[in-house]
């Protein structure tokens, strides 16, 4: 059950198209350095306003 497109080392080169280009690597790496700092940044925002709420009540 082969199903890859690739027969042979030597064309795989061809479908990674942007390794060989920094503004292509640096997208991703901002991509995902954005995605982080959101999930950080947001999941401290959440818990803040649930813990003042749950504060209040006692």
């Amino acid at each position: 059950m082969n199903t890859s497109p690739i027969t042979k080392w030597e064309v795989a080169e061809a479908y990674f198209t942007f390794a060989n280009s920094s503004f292509g690597i640096s997208v991703c790496f901002a991509a995902s350095v954005a995605i982080v700092a959101f999930s950080i940044w947001y999941g401290t925002w959440h818990e803040t306003k649930d813990f003042a709420k749950h504060v209040d009540m006692t």
